[in-house]
């Protein structure tokens, strides 16, 4: 059952859920929201799923919009929100 593809899919997607929320309560605290690429998004086909970090009291992208929309990947908003 263990090496069954869809049960690793699922797994790997439960975890990067988590690590998504995990990621949202902790920006929330410092006043910023996590956005992800819409669904239905041209640039989810073609780059895949992205984010950006957005300041809600000046509503500004913070992280994540530089040469395009959605530019960070998980990794590096993590890196944003617990690192620096």
């Amino acid at each position: 059952m263990a090496d069954n593809p869809e049960t690793k899919e699922a797994i790997v997607m439960l975890t990067e859920k988590i690590r998504e929320d995990r990621v949202r309560r902790a920006l929330k605290k410092r006043g910023m929201r996590l956005a992800k690429t819409p669904s239905r998004s041209w640039l989810r086909d073609y780059y895949g799923p992205g984010y950006m970090i957005i300041d809600t009291t000046l509503n500004a992208v913070v992280s994540g919009g530089s040469n395009r929309a959605y530019s960070d990947s998980l990794e590096d908003v993590e890196d944003f929100t617990f690192c620096g």
